[in-house]
């Protein structure tokens, strides 16, 4: 059942707009001050950018028709990816800590302190960090290709970032099904009915979020060039 309603929908883009609008100011303003470009205070308006995408994308998800707490088709990865490969590492663990402490507190769904971790803060910051591991790789890749053509590689470069990310966030998911979940498994195998039911959820949300990236990163790198240096300090 697809969960966002008329209204949602309508919330979705005008938050999407004052996105938009709020990400042009922040670069007249840093346009002005060359030197603040790198500063943590821009990284930390574009982590609550990201933040605040991934909220309202999480309203519009497909839900699974499992009895299960859990397990919805979103594209809330996409802004944390987005931040990490524009921030590096440190950013993307921090979008991805702090949405989904924020997903908990939207729908909590608790079993035991561990499994709440597994399930909403980990499994995000470890996505995040993940996909920033390449971060400044791409942005040097990047900024070949854009001298000789060769954007190719950079799309390459975010899906690796992607599935390094997905990997881990995914584990955590598997470890909290193994550990937490065991009696859906119906007596069969615990690990492999986590791995399969996280499995139906989770791709479809990777699939999504990377082929949107790999459109909408170089259009944002282009408007508003990447913080992250390319040369040692």
């Amino acid at each position: 059942m697809l969960t966002g309603t008329p209204s949602v929908v309508r919330a979705f883009v005008v938050s999407v707009i004052h996105i938009v609008k709020l990400g042009h100011r922040l670069r007249r303003y840093l346009r002005g001050k060359p030197a603040m470009r790198n500063t943590r205070v821009a990284m930390i308006v574009e982590c609550a950018l990201a933040v605040a995408l991934a909220v309202v994308l999480n309203f519009i998800a497909l839900r699974l028709p499992i009895n299960i707490a859990g397990g919805s088709v979103s594209l809330t990865m996409l802004p944390i990816a987005i931040v990490a490969i524009r921030r590096g590492p440190l950013a993307g663990a921090l979008a991805g800590v702090v949405f989904g402490t924020l997903d908990f507190l939207m729908e909590p769904f608790i079993v035991h302190w561990a499994q709440v971790i597994l399930d909403y803060p980990l499994p995000y910051l470890l996505f995040g960090m993940g996909v920033g591991m390449l971060a400044r790789v791409y942005v040097l890749t990047y900024e070949a290709g854009e001298r000789s053509g060769l954007i190719a590689k950079g799309s390459i470069l975010i899906i690796i970032g992607f599935l390094i990310g997905g990997i881990l966030r995914y584990a955590a998911h598997v470890l909290s099904g193994v550990i937490f979940f065991s009696e859906y498994a119906g007596g069969g195998n615990v690990w492999v009915y986590s791995l399969v039911y996280n499995i139906t959820y989770f791709a479809p949300s990777l699939i999504a979020s990377t082929v949107l990236a790999v459109f909408l990163v170089p259009v944002l790198a282009r408007a508003v060039p990447s913080a992250i240096p390319t040369t040692p300090a």
